[in-house]
């Protein structure tokens, strides 16, 4: 069957409508996988405990792919991407684990049939977090070690990633919310102040980003958005309400 998607921890294989998620460490993020499978229980067709899964949609693609095509996403879109991925990040932590580097090759959006349309198409759309490679043990105060240099390209990486330069170093796993905003925002159609600027260049502020976000402004997603972009790491929380 052809590889559509790969990461260093995982990859989809195609056969027909059938997609079969191939992945490593299953028994060591039993909640992660556990709950990104129970999310799409109703879809699955078939399962391997702790190594695949087959799904039934009538798409998978990488997110950036998709923003290929679409340059932006739409606001339900936006909020299922920060909702969803939030949830494993919160399995993940159950089991003692954080991701601080959130990246768009590394997601999947998996759309479902609805029986109930002609041609099957415009079911249920899930995102996936689908690479473990990242994934750092949480200590006891709720931080995580940096043993050493990373890449900085990274866009998603947060303030405080950004400015570090000496290791080993404990940061907060709350930086982890502070990616998924800044990944958020990458796929959200800024307003037009900021529309022509390259993501990477912006200057990323604090009090710039209900700048960045007029278009969305006063959602529930921009609010959810700047509670995970403030300052000081113990005071994020990637609340949605």
């Amino acid at each position: 069957m052809p590889i559509i998607f790969k990461t260093t921890s995982c990859k989809i294989e195609k056969s027909k409508d059938n997609y079969k998620f191939i992945y490593e460490d299953g028994e060591k993020y039993t909640h992660f996988f556990d709950k990104i499978k129970k999310n799409i229980s109703n879809d699955i067709v078939s399962q391997k405990k702790d190594e695949s899964f087959t799904v039934k949609a009538s798409k998978v693609e990488s997110l950036k792919e998709l923003l290929k095509r679409k340059k932006t996403l739409s606001y339900r879109h936006l909020k299922q991407l920060f909702t969803q991925v939030n949830k494993q990040l919160q399995s993940l932590e159950e089991d003692g684990y954080c991701n601080l580097f959130l990246d768009i090759n590394d997601i999947v959006r998996i759309e479902t049939f609805d029986e109930t349309q002609k041609g099957g198409t415009g079911g249920d759309i899930y995102f996936l977090y689908l690479n473990t490679h990242n994934f750092l043990p949480i200590t006891d105060t709720f931080t995580t070690k940096i043993l050493k240099p990373f890449n900085k390209n990274n866009m998603f990486l947060s303030i405080e990633l950004k400015k570090l330069n000496t290791f080993p170093k404990d940061i907060h796993i709350n930086s982890q919310y502070y990616s998924l905003a800044l990944l958020t925002i990458y796929c959200c159609k800024l307003s037009k102040k900021y529309d022509n600027i390259k993501f990477k260049k912006l200057d990323l502020q604090y009090d710039k980003f209900s700048d960045y976000l007029s278009n969305i402004e006063n959602t529930k997603l921009y609010f959810a958005l700047l509670r995970c972009l403030v300052d000081n790491p113990k005071d994020r929380v990637a609340l949605y309400i």
